[in-house]
Formats: C-alpha cells, sequence, structure tokens
C-alpha cells in the first residue's frame, strides 16, 4: 500500500517542477516521505516508459493533428522532464484562480514568456501554450473543452478515449493545447460530475452557447468551471 500523502508534502505541481528543475528543500522532503518517494520512482518509470514509446506517440500526434479543428494537443504530462514540450515553471499556489458554480480552474499560458495563470479576459497570441489545473474535489469526474465565438466546440482533456478524466482533489492535467492564428474570444471550460458523462453529452449542452454569458450553461449531473480568453494577433 502506499504511504498517504502528509500536510507537508509538497503539491504536485512543486514536485514536476522539481523534476524539471532540482529544488534543494522538495529533494530534502522526499528523502524523508515515503508517499514522495513512491511519486518520484512513479514520475521516473513514466518518463522511461515515455522515451520507448515516443517515436509511436509522436507518429500518432501527428496523424491526429490534421483532424482537429484548431487545437494541437500536447505531449502527456508522464513524459516529464524527458518531453521538450514541458514549458511549464508551475505559478504559485496563490496565483489568480477563476470558477463558477463553486468550482475551479486554472488555465497557465506559456509558450511567449514565463508561464502565467490566466486572468478572466487576457488576450493570448498564436503559439501559447495551455495547460489546465481543476479543484473539483474528490471522487470527480472531469472533462475540459473550448467554446469559441461561433459557438463551435473543441475538445481538449482528454483528447481521445470514451470517458472523462478521473480527478482525485487538486490535479494538473496531462497534455495542453497550443493556440493556432485564430482570433476572438474562446471560453475554457472544465465539465465536472460524480459519476462520468459522455463527450456526447458535454458536446451538446455546449454546442453553440454564448460565449460571454457562462450562467447560461447547466448541464443535468455536472458542475463547470471556466475561463474566457480573448485570441488575438501578437
Amino acid at each position: 500500500m502506499n504511504a498517504p500523502r502528509t500536510a507537508q508534502c509538497p503539491s504536485d505541481l512543486a514536485l514536476e517542477e522539481h523534476l524539471l528543475t532540482a529544488n534543494p528543500a522538495t529533494a530534502r522532503h522526499i528523502a524523508g516521505c515515503a508517499h514522495c518517494q513512491t511519486w518520484e520512482r512513479s514520475a521516473a518509470e513514466a518518463a522511461r516508459a515515455f522515451a520507448r514509446e515516443s517515436p509511436r506517440l509522436m507518429a500518432k500526434t501527428r496523424a491526429r493533428t490534421s483532424s482537429v479543428r484548431r487545437w494541437a494537443p500536447l505531449l502527456p504530462l508522464a513524459a516529464l522532464a524527458g518531453a521538450a514540450l514541458l514549458f511549464l515553471r508551475p505559478t504559485p499556489p496563490d496565483a489568480p484562480l477563476y470558477a463558477t458554480k463553486g468550482e475551479v480552474l486554472t488555465v497557465y499560458v506559456g509558450g511567449q514568456g514565463e508561464a502565467r495563470a490566466a486572468t478572466q479576459g487576457e488576450r493570448v497570441r498564436p503559439g501559447d501554450e495551455l495547460r489546465f489545473h481543476v479543484a473539483p474535489g474528490p471522487g470527480a469526474f472531469v472533462w475540459i473543452a473550448s467554446v469559441d465565438s461561433t459557438g463551435t466546440v473543441s475538445r481538449l482533456a482528454p483528447a481521445e478515449g470514451t470517458t472523462p478524466l478521473a480527478v482525485e482533489g487538486a490535479q494538473l492535467l496531462a497534455g495542453g493545447a497550443v493556440l493556432d492564428a485564430t482570433e476572438g474570444p474562446e471560453r475554457i471550460w472544465a465539465v465536472i460530475s460524480k459519476e462520468p458523462l459522455s463527450w456526447a453529452v458535454v458536446e451538446q449542452a455546449l454546442q453553440g452557447s454564448p460565449v460571454r454569458d457562462p450562467a447560461a450553461i447547466h448541464i443535468p449531473g455536472a458542475r463547470t468551471a471556466t475561463v474566457l480568453l480573448e485570441r488575438g494577433a501578437p
């Protein structure tokens, strides 16, 4: 059985940052913490697995990109320090958080400067990379989607499969998206439920929704969190 997380354990964001840029304080904690040692071993194994599988994953990503409307998926977070596309230097825990109906979604923006937590209505540019952090509470299922100014829905996470992500507590989600040159408002949604919802249900609920009025969205059996971005040229 895995050792439980303690109140002194760094957050997953801090542990991930340590893997990218060594932090002496985090290293000292890991040396004396069974839970974080297990986390570190799992991360190392995930990185090794990614190194073995990366040619196949890259080929699959290139094939899928041609059918994706406007989002280029990032490699899975499991790659950790072994993946060049992991651009994040996570923002401190007191970064701005935005949500509706009591749930929390943070959108991190990077790729043209230091990664940051986006503010509501923030202008983003082509080439910016997005990552998503959610804090839905215990035992939740999460879809991440976007709706553009035409009401068109794009699926962001999970990028494939038939079921939403299972999330326990607060978590930086694997993968992400890269913005193309399309301009106009874009609303990022986290759809959170206690029981897994199909993507078809989520897509239908968000299809054609007014980008600037999140209160208009109601999905039976789900709660939502949202961040509005303004997409524009550099």
